[in-house]
């Protein structure tokens, strides 16, 4: 009776585990075909499309050669392409028997009648694949480790948002995730227990995923190793050993190309005209394309920057920040217990560890850092990793154990179901979530051009006729009813930005990769925007700015330290104007404050701001940033709307009086007075400050330009002994005249230095100004009298 009793307790924990296991499969489903329907294709989706009916109706894998991937997984998304009623023909395509296949694709795919149906029939067999991948996770983590184990691994499975994010989506990606799993499970079956079933399963399963994408090849340097070290460790010097090993690979490989062969659909070709034919010569060539992608990679965007030629420390945070913090809590969890308890039967641990560590590491060597979709293969074996922190036996499971487990699986769902539909945006908290994480990755792992239709949706709602769009998108908007200005690089967009200092005021919609500068022959087109909040998000990844009209500026003020960074020209194309008044200034030793409210201050170089440019720009907004460009110098711009605080002068108390009266009287005698001081010159004395530092005193002077002078001439700046010798000369004029307009303010920078032998202090800084051809000073004028030629300042003590 107790057996009997326990055997029906035992039937309905195993009813009740296939139930949840069935109702995680339909939680999966439901969140991949919900999304899918509002989401745009992504960039890669029309090409493989396209290129997958063009195999299946002409039988001519030549554009296999030219996206440098093999044909499984676009066979199997575009065979439902052949119910549909209206069947284009892929050789009277624009593009067809050309290297295009951007063109082509967009070409083809509009010929279909409904982009809708197309889109969602191309996409129902990944999502079947990844499903079937699901079952397979859920199989491995049961056989290895029990069946709550199954549970806990079709759980991470399902409410993983990069696998719910791809599962989605007629790619590669889960083509090979999906072919590498089933194919290293066959083979961890094949170590466990033998058979010609589990060996052909092996085989298969690596020939699918080389099929799949490029990146499958890897699994035949897996298969080899995991064979080896479970077969040859401690019989390294046994040949018999080393030749079964040898027999088994070369088996398992001649396996997997008669795969690809297949899926090349038999296809023998030379590579060459006049070349000897080899069977999927379309394969072999398009390796040529990918392998210039790995060594030489791609320019890719990282925590702010752009890296060309890959980073060694890409993948490390791309798994940081778009890893769900109780995955990585779990999976921490699990390497510290297998450290304790070991890793388990060989015939499972061996792949199960071997296969993601070793894709992650030629990961983390290439050159190609284009998205996270590339460690999606990656994913399932974690989870089944993680699942062995589940026990099966309930009793056994520590009640603190049962209560994190679940707690952390709840953290799972409820993080991923909050990016619905957007979960190729998913960031963990590390990283700010989904609304920070452009800040981090572009390309693929934020922005692949899926949110097109929410965009559609969010301008419907708000009645809005038309935007400026800048998407990173392969097809043309219009498609999906949009009404856009086009801006790069969007589908015939011009090439550059114009106004790219100055935007014209309108709706802006700018998705996260163009934002950052990856795909756009000038990486900092958008600039400007960065440094803006936008008025919205759409989807997380499109970036809604409303550029409203402003003062009107009306000058351009340029630092010619060392030289002026933009020409007449670019001036004009860069902010859109062709009537601002260019002025030039040097930065190191003046400062000009151009007379009008509203302009730009150009400074060159990518070297932050010292201390007196701080002080000049307080309160004026950084606007834009340019790096050096092959097309353009760096530099940084500036817009100021009103007189910034720098061009006050904090002191503006002084006297005056003779050059030539000693230093005592004209400190007791001269005429104290309060600017502004007019002078017989063409400037107005506003003020100055005073700074003494370490190796220097340094004096600002601060002028108004009342009309434009035909002599050359210098601001003097002296610094004078008690007994009214000079003891330190800093005259000078960092601005040009040629430039001068009335209302102009001008800060003049002195150094004046000290030397050690000089006659102790304290000291009084003079100024006043001179013409250079006659070394003539200028008269001081208070209150309609000439009162002097000099203006002492201060006293300063050193």
């Amino acid at each position: 009776m107790e057996i009997a009793q326990r055997a029906k307790q035992e039937a309905g924990h195993a009813n009740l585990k296939i139930y949840l296991a069935i109702a995680c499969l339909l939680v999966l489903f439901a969140q991949m075909i919900l999304a899918s329907r509002r989401l745009s294709l992504t960039y890669d989706e029309p090409i493989y499309t396209a290129i997958g009916y063009a195999d299946l109706t002409t039988g001519d894998m030549h554009w296999h050669a030219v996206i440098g991937h093999p044909p499984l997984a676009n066979l199997l998304t575009a065979w439902p392409l052949l119910l549909e009623p209206t069947r284009p023909d892929a050789t009277q395509t624009p593009g067809w028997g050309t290297n295009d296949s951007l063109g082509f694709s967009r070409a083809l795919i509009t010929q279909f009648e409904s982009l809708e149906r197309v889109t969602l029939i191309t996409r129902l067999p990944m999502m079947w694949l990844t499903l079937l991948l699901a079952t397979f996770v859920y199989r491995w983590a049961r056989q290895a480790w029990g069946g709550m184990a199954g549970l806990l691994a079709l759980a991470l499975f399902a409410f993983d948002p990069h696998i719910v994010a791809h599962g989605q989506l007629n790619t590669t990606d889960m083509g090979v995730t999906a072919f590498g799993f089933v194919g290293c499970y066959a083979l961890a079956r094949y170590l466990h227990r033998p058979s010609l079933a589990t060996y052909l399963g092996a085989g298969l399963g690596l020939g699918a995923a080389i099929a799949s994408k490029t990146s499958g090849l890897l699994l035949v340097g897996v298969f080899g190793l995991v064979l080896f070290l479970f077969d040859c460790v401690g019989h390294v010097r046994d040949l018999r050993h080393i030749g079964v090993w040898l027999v088994k690979l070369v088996g398992l490989v001649s396996l997997a190309l008669l795969v690809l062969w297949a899926t090349c659909l038999f296809e023998i070709r030379p590579l060459t005209s006049g070349g000897f034919p080899i069977p999927a010569a379309s394969y072999w060539e398009g390796l040529s394309y990918q392998r210039s992608n790995v060594t030489v990679g791609q320019t890719a965007f990282m925590a702010g920057r752009l890296v060309s030629g890959g980073h060694w420390g890409y993948f490390p945070l791309v798994l940081l920040v778009k890893t769900p913090l109780p995955v990585m809590i779990g999976l921490l969890a699990a390497i510290a217990w297998s450290l304790r308890r070991g890793i388990g039967s060989r015939w499972s641990g061996i792949p199960l560890i071997i296969t993601p560590l070793a894709y992650l590491l030629v990961s983390i060597m290439i050159a190609l850092n284009i998205g996270h979709r590339h460690l999606l293969p990656i994913l399932p074996f974690l989870f089944v990793f993680i699942a062995r922190m589940a026990n099966d036996e309930w009793h056994f499971t520590p009640h603190a154990l049962r209560i994190t487990r679940y707690a952390l699986l709840f953290w799972l769902a409820i993080g991923t179901l909050s990016v619905f539909p957007h979960y190729l945006a998913y960031f963990n908290e590390l990283a700010g979530g989904p609304d920070n994480g452009y800040r981090y990755l572009a390309d693929s792992s934020v922005d692949w051009g899926q949110e097109i239709k929410e965009l559609k949706r969010y301008l419907d709602q708000r009645d809005v006729e038309t935007v400026r769009l800048a998407a990173f998108s392969s097809l043309d908007p219009t498609l999906y009813g949009l009404h856009f200005e086009p801006l790069p690089p969007t589908v015939d967009a011009p090439i550059t930005l114009t106004a790219r200092f100055n935007p014209e005021p309108g709706l802006y919609a700018i998705s996260a990769v163009p934002l950052q500068g990856v795909w756009l022959l000038d990486p900092d087109t958008y600039d400007w925007f960065r440094h803006r909040e936008p008025v919205a998000r759409v989807g997380h990844v499109i970036f809604i700015y409303q550029v409203s009209p402003g003062p009107t500026p009306s000058w351009v003020a340029q630092c010619t330290a060392p030289l002026p960074p933009l020409d007449a020209d670019q001036v004009t194309a860069g902010f859109g104007r062709s009537n601002l008044r260019l002025a030039a200034f040097d930065c190191e030793q003046s400062w000009l404050y151009p007379a009008g409210k509203a302009g730009w201050t150009v400074l060159p170089g990518n070297d932050g701001p010292d201390d007196w440019t701080l002080e000049r720009l307080a309160g004026v907004p950084l606007t834009f940033r340019q790096g050096e460009l092959w097309s353009h110098p760096a530099l940084t711009i500036y817009a100021q709307q009103e007189l910034p605080a720098g061009a006050t002068p904090p002191l503006t108390d002084a006297r005056v009086a003779p050059s030539d009266w000693p230093l005592d009287k004209a400190v007791a005698e001269g005429a104290a007075t309060t600017t502004p001081i007019g002078t017989a010159g063409p400037l107005t004395f506003l003020g100055y400050e005073i700074q003494n530092q370490s190796t220097a005193i340094e004096l600002h002077t601060y002028w108004r330009v009342d009309n434009v002078p035909a002599r050359p001439l210098s601001l003097m700046a002296h610094l004078l002994a008690a007994d009214g010798t000079v003891v330190s000369v800093g005259d000078g004029l960092g601005v040009s005249i040629q430039t001068w307009r009335p209302g102009d303010v001008i800060v003049q920078r002195h150094h004046l230095n000290v030397s050690p032998d000089s006659t102790s202090g304290p000291y009084w800084a003079q100024t006043g100004a001179y013409w250079l051809d006659t070394m003539e000073r200028w008269f001081i004028v208070v209150n309609g009298q000439v009162m002097g030629d000099s203006l002492l300042l201060t006293e300063v003590s050193r």
